[in-house]
């Protein structure tokens, strides 16, 4: 039954908004997205973090302000390169797991990730986690990890974050699962998210889908825009038995 699903949205928010900036810190919407139609749970970044670019002076009174990753010292190349740390702090992994737990608890089920700009690399890492204990198999310690879609938006650079309580192999293979890329047309950050997806994603049917849409490092805001994100959505919810 739907009143029985809930999808997990690891997204970087610390307030009731439900449309973050950048980095882990949030902006108000005046209606909610239609791509949220669906039972969702809100998450707190555990970070505390300065506002980031474009946040001010609109939302200061929106704080405090949160990020889902600790800073990393970092060069360009690098980042294009991929080669900055692939280990999920495990605050984040506290967060996901308690917070998983306390809805199967109660009844529901956890089916699907979303991550914005930085969340991003912790959709891709928890993805390419579910799918590595879809093949090995679970344990009670892991069965939290158990996620069958995602969708990201403005994605960070590569490489994704991977929960350090699950030792396993196959981390060089590509995600096969469906995940739903936005891309920014005017987001400058948005050669990052093409860089996550080109290096860490298989792209085809069932897979992952690239959608460039007509804003910057934010949410999209045409309808039709919306509307698409949430049609995919809607049928991964129906492919997964919601």
């Amino acid at each position: 039954m739907l009143a029985r699903a809930t999808c997990f949205f690891p997204l970087n928010i610390n307030f009731t908004a439900l449309l973050p900036t950048h980095n882990s810190h949030q902006q108000l919407p005046t209606t909610k997205p239609a791509f949220l139609r669906y039972p969702t749970n809100l998450s707190l970044a555990p970070f505390p973090s300065q506002p980031g670019p474009g946040v001010l002076p609109f939302f200061a009174d929106f704080g405090p302000f949160a990020r889902w990753l600790p800073r990393e010292q970092i060069s360009l190349d690098a980042m294009r390169a991929g080669t900055g740390t692939s280990s999920m702090p495990p605050e984040v992994e506290d967060l996901v797991r308690t917070t998983v737990t306390r809805i199967r608890a109660a009844g529901g089920r956890v089916v699907g990730l979303m991550g914005f700009s930085q969340g991003t690399k912790i959709v891709a890492g928890l993805l390419r986690a579910s799918e590595v204990l879809d093949s090995i198999g679970r344990n009670k310690s892991n069965e939290w990890c158990n996620f069958k879609f995602g969708v990201s938006v403005c994605s960070s650079f590569p490489p994704p974050v991977f929960p350090l309580s699950i030792r396993a192999p196959m981390l060089d293979k590509k995600i096969r699962s469906p995940c739903y890329h936005v891309i920014g047309k005017q987001d400058e950050w948005n050669w990052a998210g093409m860089v996550l997806v080109e290096k860490h994603f298989e792209v085809g049917e069932e897979m992952a889908v690239v959608a460039e849409c007509e804003v910057g490092h934010q949410y999209p805001l045409k309808k039709e825009e919306t509307e698409a994100m949430w049609r995919w959505m809607e049928a991964q919810l129906k492919r997964v038995g919601t």
